[in-house]
């Protein structure tokens, strides 16, 4: 094998293009619902009334279907057309998943807006109205995009009163002269969010303007997509058409392929990966072989392995008995365990791997832990189970065979 060495051609020559966190300049399939949505919030700009909400979801089990660059492409947007009016306008993207309590979640808007304002050690209303007011003298208006929006339907999020406040804010704590300048986008993993909202907090289904559903993308979509990221980060005569309704028809929801998941996330890492394969090899072009290459390292693709080898020992070790569980019911109606069938795996591992298990208040904390990451999803048990309990499973967009594997050999360095 030819390693590319300084001075040779490169295939890739933007690599910010392929990150899962690029918004291109100009969206060309979910255009017309950006297009939409940013006459939306135009007329919402200096205009007095409630908070605006939108809520934007997939179907089940479908990610990299483009829910975050659609909403912050809109933000971007609204941000520019904003500028030629001479208004005071901002954007604030902030992902729940990281954050533990609701504390944190206002901290990281204010940050986002870049409100000086003392928000840590007062009360959650109270920097809440901190913002109001920060905004009503600086004459600012903002949208405000709460990402993995599910998380703060967690009972510890809803029970504070925070998440009510925040998406009634113009109401519960209106600016002095009136005008709504906060509005909001939720952005949620798919529509079981709206019978979660239902159940933790029904008051707010009302507050929801607009219930925006993302499909998962067709095969001639990708190809759209996949074609102006090849325009903005590879090198042009490296790449065909071939290549890239390739990779379109294996991962396209109609197109056929081994991968049909409508998956834009893994088709671009696929087309990356395979310009890598290219360079490595010291060819002009990317090839059928080199898109082999990168097909057949796919099942590890959705495996966040910076994340899981943050996690300490005994988050492995459930993190490892929840994968055990869900490989071994892939086969059954369901893949989802009960919360004794996975302490009781954990205990097994513990005395395997020479460790005391920990107590159920760590086990409980170790869990939601995980679910914040994105690492389990969990459930409530429904109809035909006695009782009431959590079902937990490796959400299906993650291989637990592969997940399996990683783990074990990060514990075997421990």
């Amino acid at each position: 094998m030819h390693v590319t060495g300084i001075g040779e051609t490169r295939i890739i020559t933007d690599m910010r293009v392929f990150d899962e966190t690029y918004v291109p300049p100009r969206l060309i399939v979910r255009d017309e619902d950006a297009e939409f949505l940013i006459r939306k919030y135009l007329l919402r700009l200096g205009r007095p009334g409630p908070t605006d909400v939108t809520l934007v979801f997939g179907s089940i089990g479908r990610v990299g279907i483009g829910k975050t660059t659609l909403v912050k492409y809109v933000g971007m947007k609204l941000a520019e057309h904003a500028r030629g009016k001479k208004i005071n306008y901002r954007y604030a993207y902030t992902n729940i998943a990281p954050a533990r309590n609701s504390q944190e979640v206002l901290e990281d808007i204010a940050r986002k807006l870049g409100i000086p304002a003392p928000i840590r050690g007062v009360s959650k209303l109270e920097a809440l109205r901190q913002i109001v007011d920060y905004l009503y003298r600086h004459d600012m208006h903002v949208l405000i995009i709460l990402d993995e929006f599910q998380r703060l339907l967690e009972p510890w999020f809803v029970d504070d009163g925070i998440l009510y406040a925040l998406l009634r804010v113009n109401e519960e704590i209106p600016a002095k002269d009136g005008i709504n300048r906060v509005n909001f986008i939720l952005v949620a993993q798919d529509f079981t969010v709206l019978s979660r909202m239902k159940e933790a907090l029904p008051q707010l289904e009302s507050q929801v303007a607009l219930k925006l559903k993302l499909n998962a993308y067709k095969t001639e979509e990708l190809y759209k997509i996949l074609r102006q990221r090849a325009e903005l980060g590879l090198r042009p005569g490296s790449w065909t058409d071939e290549i890239l309704w390739t990779i379109a028809e294996e991962y396209g929801i109609d197109g056929g392929g081994h991968r049909p998941e409508g998956n834009a996330r893994k088709a671009i890492i696929a087309l990356r990966q395979a310009a890598e394969y290219a360079e490595l090899d010291g060819s002009p072009v990317i090839t059928r072989v080199h898109l082999s290459r990168a097909f057949s390292g796919d099942s590890i693709a959705n495996i966040p392995e910076s994340t899981i080898r943050g996690l300490g020992k005994h988050q492995l070790l459930l993190l490892l008995a929840i994968a055990q569980l869900t490989l071994e019911k892939s086969g059954s109606q369901s893949d989802y365990s009960t919360t004794g069938e996975v302490r009781k795996r954990y205990e097994e591992l513990c005395e395997l791997y020479g460790e005391k298990p920990r107590g159920h208040t760590q086990f409980n904390e170790y869990m939601r832990e995980l679910a914040r990451l994105d690492l389990i999803q969990a459930k409530r048990s429904g109809a035909g189970m006695r009782g009431k309990t959590t079902l937990t499973r490796i959400p299906p967009e993650i291989p637990p065979d592969s997940l399996k594997d990683l783990i074990e050999k990060i514990l075997s360095n421990h």
